[in-house]
Parts: C-alpha cells; sequence; structure tokens
C-alpha cells in the first residue's frame, strides 16, 4: 500500500515501488495512479512538444494519462515498466493528433479559400465595394461609378473639391 498526503511527498515516498505495483495498487486505490504521473509526465510531454509543439503536447499529455488510467486495469502486470506502455499510448494520441490536423487541411484545401493565407487587407478589400463607398457619402462623387473603380471624366474642376 502506498501512503501520501500530497502528490510530492508521494514521489518521493514510493520511489522504490515499481509502476506495475504501483497500477497494481491504483485499481484499489485510483489517487496511487498520479505517482505515474508525476513520475512521467515531463518526460512524455517533452516527447510531444518535439512532435507536435508546445500547445497541443499539453492536451497529448492529459489524454495519454486519462487513456492510461481508464485501461489500467489491462496493463501487463508482469511489465515493472510502464514508461513504453505510457510512450506507445502518446505515439497513438500523436498519429490521430496529425491524421485530425491532415483532413483539416484537405478539407480547407478542397473550399479554394484559405483564410491564414490570404492577407488582412486583400480581405478588406474583397469585404469593401465601391457601391457601399457611395453609400456611405452619397453624392460627395457625383463622377463615381461603382463597381469600375473609375470616375467619369474630368470636365473642369469638380463642384464637390470646393
Amino acid at each position: 500500500m502506498i501512503a501520501h498526503t500530497d502528490r510530492a511527498g508521494a514521489a518521493e515516498d514510493a520511489g522504490d515501488v515499481g509502476d506495475a505495483e504501483v497500477i497494481r495498487i491504483s485499481l484499489e486505490e485510483p489517487d496511487a495512479f498520479a505517482l505515474l504521473f508525476d513520475r512521467y509526465a515531463p518526460e512524455i510531454h517533452r516527447y510531444a512538444v518535439r512532435r507536435l509543439g508546445d500547445s497541443p503536447a499539453d492536451d497529448v499529455v492529459a489524454d495519454t494519462f486519462l487513456a492510461a488510467f481508464r485501461r489500467r486495469d489491462r496493463y501487463d502486470l508482469t511489465r515493472p515498466d510502464a514508461r513504453p506502455w505510457l510512450y506507445g499510448i502518446a505515439g497513438n494520441l500523436i498519429g490521430r493528433h496529425r491524421r485530425v490536423e491532415i483532413r483539416s487541411y484537405r478539407a480547407l484545401a478542397g473550399t479554394g479559400a484559405d483564410e491564414a493565407a490570404e492577407s488582412y487587407a486583400d480581405r478588406v478589400d474583397a469585404r469593401v465595394s465601391a457601391s457601399a463607398v457611395q453609400r456611405t457619402w452619397p453624392g460627395r462623387w457625383p463622377g463615381f461609378r461603382p463597381g469600375t473603380g473609375r470616375c467619369c471624366r474630368y470636365r473642369g474642376r469638380a463642384s464637390w473639391m470646393s
């Protein structure tokens, strides 16, 4: 039995208890599983950061330990080190993350519009039309032809310029 009151002390008190034993105990006392998180979360996080970047890595670590906790009853207790098991779960989650990302990019490419690739100025230009400008300042540009981007020929000094 692993007795601990806080997680920091748990890592020190149970340092000689093997991973398989921690998992076995966690079947009766679920809080004991936190010891595996304390042992391996930083290591799994570094692995995920190298593969995906910082932000998705946080989610991968959380999902890795959640999946491990939910499947701990199926862990092979003859294996004393849970690290390969945890890396396998993390690797599967990283692969799933990448597949979802690729599907998203392909779906976005199929639309023909990539909001991220378009510049801000291009998006603004597309939304502002000549007729909107004319509605904003009616009568200010009498020679302006909406939709053409051109004015009528200059015939002397325009009245709106005076």
